[in-house]
């Protein structure tokens, strides 16, 4: 499964140098994440089942600046047990790639407060 969503670059997001903050791409990854997710597990969200951050890995390979156009690509990947990860790819969608990179998610039952195990079902609807 997989999803690309537009970034609106905002004057906000740009750092003494005249392109987007390093720290302010976390930002456009959550909104892409959060797209994707909602699309599929809007029930598991309602039922209070809750999608951790681990870890996050990003490598920048050209600076956003405010005139260019701003897409992140996201999809799942590498799903096992208790993990998953989230493969993103920021793009102008013309070739020209601004970083590259994926974070690492667990769920989380916050009805019970305690981790879980990824449900045969969830990983279906995944796939």
């Amino acid at each position: 499964m997989e999803k690309t969503v537009e970034i609106q670059v905002r004057f906000r997001d740009l750092d003494a140098y005249g392109h987007v903050n390093n720290a302010v791409y976390m930002s456009y990854l959550e909104i892409a994440r959060v797209e994707l997710i909602k699309d599929l597990f809007l029930q598991d969200m309602a039922e209070n089942i809750q999608y951790l951050l681990v870890s996050v890995k990003l490598d920048y390979r050209q600076p956003i600046r405010l005139s260019d156009k701003a897409l992140v690509h996201c999809e799942f990947n590498d799903i096992g047990k208790v993990r998953f990860k989230v493969l993103y790819k920021v793009h102008n969608g013309e070739g020209k790639i601004f970083a590259e990179g994926y974070s690492v998610h667990a769920l989380f039952n916050g009805n019970t407060n305690r981790p879980m195990r990824l449900p045969e079902e969830w990983i279906a609807r995944v796939r």
